[in-house]
């Protein structure tokens, strides 16, 4: 690796840790705010709740964006062990308590096995899952749901909200290579956070066999978003 290369790594990781703390400083400030607004609007603290969630967005991309640009360098290294399945879920999911309480949406974890262990990277996990959790919270009507099962001989973690689905484009994201990871700066639909999260399934390895992520719509309305894990 040329010292130019390693430079542009540290940046990255110093800006992308920098802009973090400033953007959790800027999350506690307004939960702070929201909770004195709470006590005389609760539409106000909704809306500011709002603002937490693409706040939380954009620390999402950030880290997506550093993730994928170690990965392009050959410095990204996944930490893989057998954890339990529920905890996973359930630390992706806490992170959005007072928001989905704010926003009045209801989430539900359904799991087939609470005691089912798999061989996977937690954190990276955890990460996939919250983004696509801050997605479904944005755009459901008042309800998300989170099944976790096992297909095929893998592990499926499926989350569906009620809202208007995904797309057409999204839907077809991973059709091509044209398709994957395609930026359209006009409408923001850059496709960064689904690029990473394919990323990290195809990680997920077994055999011959690896991790893939599948977009649906329900025909009664809601998207469905799937991570499955050999």
């Amino acid at each position: 690796m040329s010292k130019l290369e390693l430079d542009m790594n540290t940046i990255m990781a110093s800006t992308v840790h920098d802009v973090k703390n400033a953007l959790s400083l800027i999350d506690d400030q307004i939960r702070d705010v929201m909770q004195e607004v709470a006590q005389v609007s609760p539409e106000g603290a909704a809306y500011l709740n709002r603002i937490r969630l693409e706040t939380g967005r954009i620390n999402n991309d950030l880290v997506h964006m550093l993730g994928l640009y170690r990965m392009h360098q050959n410095t990204f290294h996944p930490s893989f062990d057998d954890v339990p399945v529920e905890e996973v879920v359930q630390d992706a999911s806490s992170r959005y308590t007072e928001s989905l309480t704010a926003l009045g949406i209801e989430l539900n974890i359904q799991m087939d096995d609470p005691d089912c262990v798999w061989y996977m990277d937690p954190a990276l996990i955890e990460s996939v899952l919250a983004n696509i959790l801050t997605n479904c919270i944005r755009y459901t009507r008042d309800r998300v749901d989170v099944f976790v099962s096992e297909r095929d001989g893998g592990l499926s973690i499926r989350v569906v909200d009620n809202g208007d689905g995904y797309p057409e484009k999204l839907l077809n994201f991973m059709g091509t290579e044209e398709e994957q990871g395609s930026v359209n700066f006009q409408t923001g639909s850059t496709g960064l956070g689904l690029f990473f999260c394919h990323q990290i399934a195809g990680l997920h390895r077994n055999g011959d066999r690896q991790g893939t992520i599948q977009l649906t719509n329900d025909p009664k309305g809601g998207a469905s978003f799937e991570l499955w894990l050999p």
